[in-house]
């Protein structure tokens, strides 16, 4: 809030006193000119702005006219178009690890396979995802990846990841994703390791399955959690659990957790659920698309063939997804997934109505399926301008980022997206992107290896 306020009272300054603003190394910079900002805290657009980009930040936001700017390397005229914050997906098990695998042998050959983990991630970037977190995986194949991306070796949105999860024995995830821990404190060599791989935030899959509790599988004690949880923070690494009711994510909450990588979806919340998120800051995943797309699947494909699909994914990538459509049939998941979005689309509007934070995520491994993300926040009641927010500031605050990223402000990395329509007008404007900015470099789109681009 103190930045805001300083940044309006400066511009204040600048308008009333007739001065113009220095721009701070021009060689080196990026400039957008008359251009409309919304700039990620939910506030009202900021039309007819000059902003200014040097050293991978963003130098100077004021009014058209009030910067001194000898010749920068790029100017572009950005009239009637929109810039946004770069988007963050906050949940997805990044195809290629294995987790999606037919088979999961250790020994698998195929496994990982960075190229195809590569062009998913190239999804994302392309529709102004510029930041991802890996929520779970193969730790050989999303730490070397997220090596790649900060050493700049690959074209690729900014990769957080936990590596693998920390669950009980006889959980799901435990395999390539997932260790699980023994209780305390043998569990402390499992945590050493997770912590020798340096986690960005350490998930804790708090129940036997992602999509609800067994209760023919016992899960993690709530005081091992509890232990867990206290063990990383001493060692500065934020926690975040994976619950599916209300009360595993109570009990997550007392045991320290940071956020939550859902809402609780088994079933409507109570108001005092709602109170508690909101007044200890608790930043909620919204993660509806996994169970609205798979409920969708087992009706039919055409939900993976949408023209943001094709422009974006190949064929061969897609079929692992297209393959699990037989899972989820003999699952009942078609029918169990419909009720469950219809719980968490009730549930995280609550959680926003109180105040809660909630933080993006699509919880699905293409970007087309954190396009509908969007989308279906926008039809849970949620304001097309609150719903950019969720997916830029509020996901920053879900890692800990808020002062680099989520946010278009003075000092921040500049990790943007010009569009040419009104996003916060129409949700789906989102889709028309002019431009992508990691890091203050304009992202060449049509150099991506996605199906676009070999037409």
């Amino acid at each position: 809030m103190y930045i805001y306020l300083k940044q309006f009272i400066y511009i204040l300054l600048i308008i009333f006193s007739g001065l113009s603003i220095d721009a701070v190394n021009a060689a080196e910079s990026l400039v957008l000119e008359h251009v409309t900002i919304i700039d990620g805290t939910g506030r009202s657009l900021q039309r007819q702005m000059t902003i200014v980009i040097s050293n991978g930040r963003i130098a100077a936001i004021a009014p058209d006219g009030m910067i001194n700017l000898p010749t920068p390397n790029h100017r572009i005229d950005a009239s009637g178009q929109f810039l946004i914050p770069g988007m963050i997906d906050l949940h997805l098990h990044l195809i290629g690890g294995g987790l999606l695998a037919a088979s999961r042998a250790p020994d698998d050959d195929r496994i990982p396979d960075y190229d195809a983990g590569l062009r998913a991630l190239q999804s994302f970037l392309y529709y102004g995802f510029t930041s991802i977190f890996d929520a779970g995986n193969n730790p050989n194949f999303i730490l070397p990846l997220r090596t790649r991306e900060r050493n700049g070796e690959i074209v690729s949105p900014r990769i957080f990841a936990t590596g693998q999860t920390l669950s009980y024995p006889g959980s799901a995830v435990v395999g390539y994703g997932g260790i699980g821990v023994q209780d305390w404190p043998n569990t402390i060599d499992d945590i050493d390791l997770q912590l020798s791989r340096q986690p960005d935030l350490q998930k804790i899959t708090y129940e036997s399955r992602g999509y609800g509790p067994n209760p023919l599988i016992e899960v993690l004690p709530k005081e091992l959690m509890g232990r867990i949880v206290n063990y990383l923070h001493e060692r500065n690494v934020r926690t975040v659990a994976h619950i599916s009711n209300e009360k595993m994510a109570v009990e997550a909450i007392e045991a320290g957790i940071d956020a939550l990588a859902h809402a609780p979806h088994a079933g409507i919340i109570n108001q005092k659920f709602a109170n508690l998120v909101s007044k200890k800051r608790i930043p909620v995943q919204t993660s509806m698309t996994v169970h609205w797309e798979i409920a969708q699947m087992v009706d039919g494909l055409e939900v993976l063939h949408t023209p943001e699909y094709k422009a974006t994914v190949a064929q061969k990538d897609l079929t692992l997804l297209e393959i699990a459509r037989d899972r989820y049939i003999k699952g009942g998941y078609g029918p169990y997934f419909k009720l469950v979005h219809e719980y968490e689309k009730r549930n995280l509007k609550m959680i926003y109505d109180a105040g809660g934070i909630l933080s993006f995520g699509s919880d699905r491994t293409f970007g087309p399926a954190a396009l509908k993300e969007l989308e279906l926040l926008v039809s849970a009641g949620i304001k097309p301008i609150e719903v950019i927010k969720i997916a830029t500031l509020n996901a920053a605050i879900f890692l800990g980022k808020e002062d680099e990223l989520g946010s278009i402000e003075v000092g921040k990395l500049a990790d943007l997206v010009l569009l040419d329509s009104d996003p916060s007008d129409k949700i789906e404007n989102i889709k028309q992107v002019v431009m992508v900015i990691k890091e203050g470099i304009i992202i060449d789109r049509s150099k991506l290896n996605l199906p676009i681009n070999k037409l």
